[in-house]
C-alpha cells in the first residue's frame, strides 16, 4: 500500500482514515503538528484533528466551509476547511474522534459492546488512546458496523474524492460530497 499525504492527529483517526482509503497514512501526535504538516506543504494534504482543545493554527489561507451545519460534538462533529490554493484542505472533529465514532454507533443503534468495546466514553477513549488503536483491526471491526452513519458517509465520500482528484479537485463537488448533497452513490462517477 502506498502512503499518502494525509495527516491524522490520534491513533484512531489514523486508522479510521487509514481504513477508509485503503493506505498509510503520516499519523502526528499532536494537532500542531499536522497544523505545520499542512501549513508548510507545497503539495497535495489533508490534516485531520480534533478540535477538543485548542484550535491549532492554520494557514492564514484556509478558510471554514460553511455548510450551514455548526459543529456541535453531539449531532455534527466534522468542519472543513479549504485553503485558497485548493490543495491542502483541514478537517476538524468535534470534540474529538472518538466522541463521534461513540456517537455514530449510538445513531445506528449499534452496542459497542458488540465491537469489544465498553460503552461509555470514558472507557471507550482508553481504548482509543492507545498506541495499538492506529492499527487495532478490533476498531476495523467498529469502523465497518458504523460506516452507514450519515457523517461519517459524508468524510469518507469527500476524503476519497480529494485523494482520487488531488490537484484537480473541483471545490463544489468536494463541498457537495461534504454536505451530502452528493452521496456514496454519485461517488463512482467522479472518481474516473
Amino acid at each position: 500500500m502506498k502512503q499518502m499525504n494525509v495527516f491524522p492527529e490520534c491513533n484512531v483517526d489514523t486508522n479510521l482514515v487509514g481504513f477508509i482509503l485503503g493506505g498509510y497514512v503520516k499519523h502526528k501526535s499532536t494537532c500542531n503538528e499536522v497544523a505545520k504538516a499542512v501549513n508548510k506543504s507545497n503539495e497535495f494534504a489533508i490534516g485531520i484533528i480534533d478540535a477538543d482543545k485548542r484550535m491549532a493554527t492554520l494557514d492564514s489561507g484556509f478558510e471554514k466551509y460553511d455548510n450551514g451545519c455548526e459543529a456541535d460534538g453531539e449531532n455534527v462533529h466534522i468542519t472543513m476547511y479549504i485553503h485558497s490554493d485548493r490543495k491542502r484542505f483541514m478537517f476538524t472533529v468535534k470534540p474529538a474522534m472518538d466522541k463521534f465514532l461513540l456517537d455514530a454507533a449510538k445513531q445506528l443503534g449499534i452496542n459497542l459492546k458488540d465491537a469489544g468495546y465498553p460503552s461509555t466514553l470514558e472507557a471507550f477513549k482508553k481504548e482509543t488512546k492507545r498506541i495499538q488503536a492506529a492499527e487495532d483491526p478490533k476498531l476495523r471491526n467498529l469502523f465497518a458496523m458504523i460506516l452507514d452513519n450519515e457523517e461519517l458517509q459524508r468524510f469518507r465520500n469527500t476524503l476519497k474524492y480529494l485523494m482520487k482528484k488531488q490537484y484537480d479537485v473541483d471545490i463544489d463537488i468536494a463541498k457537495s460530497f461534504f454536505d451530502g448533497s452528493l452521496t456514496k452513490i454519485d461517488l463512482p462517477n467522479y472518481l474516473g
